[in-house]
């Protein structure tokens, strides 16, 4: 994961003023610093997890597994209005999303377990922190974004696995509300803390004064902010207490299984927006109202690249179109519907922190998109294995994509038989987005994931071409970027003969199916350390305990400003997660252990 990538896309097109519109879920304030943080211009990950986005890259209440959530806000001057979704593993469905209202240095945890009435994930917490809705505790996840055709009992499934986006929407800032001049930015002040939002969402004796929904301070934020700073304007971000989003969330996760008595723990991937020197940066407010309010098509291209909330992309991979027919949603062949887009969608991950050019069919959108792909994109992912039959070892990898849904998407329609993969443009030709009237989309698309390297199973959509081969090390000068499976002696094994998915015969490269896909080794009868169900896939091998190193598929293609590289690799984190057993310990002691450790990754 490399910043220089990211900085030079940011460095070529995003600068300028940020765009402002209704029903959009950007706002931005005028160019400059802010209480001495610098204005933002680019996004990079952060390896000590701290940043303006967070990715808890897995969640799971299925096979009597419960997810344990931890959101720190480490701003001690700030709150934070926080935006919080957990997406199905399949298809980076949204299945439960509300709004967070941080104080400054606050801690907010939540448990996800299975419903025994209904079968899905259900939330649970007892934390005093300011939310929308207000109450939360007990409420079972959503299946209406899921595919329509499926059973009740299918769709419960799809909500108990998935991943978690965590996004600084705006600051919550202390003082008093400025009055500016239209398009001023406002001098903040250190005065006593008359924001009412700020007043309503601190903890006086450990205890927020205004969650209630009918506080005036919470009610004002139904309001859209539809500018950032016009006194005058009641419904600017200042004027309802939000200020330019400053990063510094954090997250930690643990899956217990009680069970079992086995636990795996981690740190969330942040990615933080920072200006040329690294330096954590304000971006724009990306606030929007925890309501269903319709968004309309031209709104949601401004505030999103997924390609299901945009109504219809003629440019997409699916339809050769005129640059004059952008604008006009046109749905691919086959595909008979899109998901109409509401005010809770937004932000997403594609929502513009940066200020930049809007442009055509939400230009900044796309934009993002690509940098955040490139910026988690690696050639090959390492970790080791242990299936030892003495410790009853189990391992299972994770790979989370959370940036897929903004490149490609799976579109149910209303039968299976309509379903239809749809790939959002990612092609930067100018400064407004602007294509080539009938070029070739193979020969234009930035977009990562084509028809080349994607395919589908059911619902699910898969990457082909993962390399799973050991090879030689005198193959090719760019050793490094082949895949090995090896034990912890050398042994290295060819997929070609020994190395299969199972049950299946033995084949290379491997397909990898889901937005969270959980990749078991030597257990294809088996449930794995996690007990995956929705995208669960077992590799075979021959070594027992070892390592692997899997390479990705990627594309050529331009990087803005036109310049052609070689873009090898997909957007992935992850772990390797361990279960082992211990059976000689004395009766009634627990002899479980549960290990997790981060992928290790190349980019090349």
């Amino acid at each position: 994961m490399k910043r220089t990538l990211v900085a030079q896309c940011a460095a070529a097109l995003l600068t300028g003023a940020a765009f402002v519109g209704a029903n959009a879920a950007v706002v931005a304030p005028g160019a400059g610093a802010i209480d001495g943080v610098p204005t933002a211009t680019q996004l990079v990950p952060n390896k000590d997890g701290l940043g303006h986005i967070v990715v808890v890259p897995y969640y799971s209440a299925a096979s009597g597994n419960d997810t344990y959530l931890s959101i720190t806000n480490t701003d001690m001057r700030n709150g934070k209005a926080v935006k919080v979704r957990f997406r199905g593993a399949s298809n980076s469905d949204d299945v439960f999303d509300f709004t967070l209202l941080m104080s400054p240095g606050d801690v907010w945890t939540a448990t996800v377990t299975k419903d025994a009435t209904t079968g899905k994930a259900k939330l649970l917490t007892g934390d005093k922190s300011c939310t929308i809705p207000n109450a939360l505790t007990g409420s079972t996840f959503v299946t209406g974004r899921l595919a329509p055709y499926q059973a009740a009992d299918a769709q419960a499934k799809e909500t108990l696995e998935g991943y978690v986006e965590i996004l600084n929407m705006a600051d919550i800032y202390p003082g008093t509300v400025p009055a500016v001049a239209a398009g001023g930015s406002p001098a903040r002040t250190t005065a006593a803390p008359i924001n009412p939002l700020f007043t309503a969402t601190k903890h006086v004796n450990g205890v927020p004064p205004g969650c209630g929904e009918t506080s005036p301070a919470i009610a004002a934020l139904a309001t859209n902010p539809t500018s950032y700073s016009v006194a005058a304007d009641a419904t600017s971000a200042v004027q309802l207490g939000l200020d330019v989003p400053t990063g510094g969330l954090t997250a930690t996760w643990t899956i217990i299984n009680v069970p079992l008595a086995t636990s795996y723990s981690g740190v969330g991937d942040a990615v933080e927006a920072t200006d040329a020197n690294g330096i954590p940066g304000w971006g724009n407010v990306v606030f929007s109202p925890q309501l269903a309010t319709p968004v309309g098509v031209g709104p949601a291209r401004l505030a999103t690249a997924d390609p299901l909330l945009r109504g219809g992309v003629p440019d997409s991979e699916n339809i050769v179109a005129p640059a004059a027919a952008r604008g006009t949603p046109v749905l691919p062949t086959g595909a008979t519907t899109y998901i109409a887009a509401a005010m809770y969608d937004f932000p997403d991950l594609s929502t513009p922190y940066l200020q930049g050019a809007a442009g055509a069919n939400g230009f900044a959108t796309r934009l993002q998109a690509s940098m955040l792909t490139d910026a988690y994109a690696v050639t090959s992912v390492m970790n080791e294995f242990v299936t030892d039959v003495g410790l009853l070892a189990k391992t299972d990898w994770v790979f989370s994509s959370a940036t897929r849904r903004y490149n490609v998407a799976r579109n149910y329609g209303t039968s299976a038989a309509t379903a239809t993969t749809v790939f959002t443009d990612l092609e930067f030709d100018d400064a407004a987005g602007a294509v080539t009237v009938g070029a070739p989309v193979t020969a234009r698309s930035n977009n990562r994931y084509a028809v080349s390297n994607t395919t589908a199973e059911g619902n699910l959509i898969c990457v082909t071409g993962v390399g799973t081969a050991a090879g030689t090390f005198t193959a090719t000068p760019d050793n490094k970027l082949l895949a090995v499976n090896a034990d912890r002696e050398e042994t290295f094994v060819g997929s070609t003969s020994q190395f299969v998915i199972s049950p299946g015969t033995p084949t290379a490269p491997l397909t990898v199916c889901g937005e969270v896909s959980v990749l078991t080794f030597n257990n294809a009868g088996g449930g794995g350390a996690l007990g995956a169900q929705l995208t669960k896939k077992d590799l075979t091998g021959t070594n027992v305990n070892g390592w692997a190193r899997l390479s990705t598929p990627g594309l050529a293609g331009v990087v803005p400003p036109a310049v052609a590289v070689t873009r090898l690799g997909l957007p992935i984190v992850g772990a390797s997660f361990m279960q082992l057993t211990n059976g000689a310990v004395a009766a009634g002691t627990s002899g479980n252990y549960g290990l997790t450790f981060p992928h290790r990754t190349t980019r090349y």
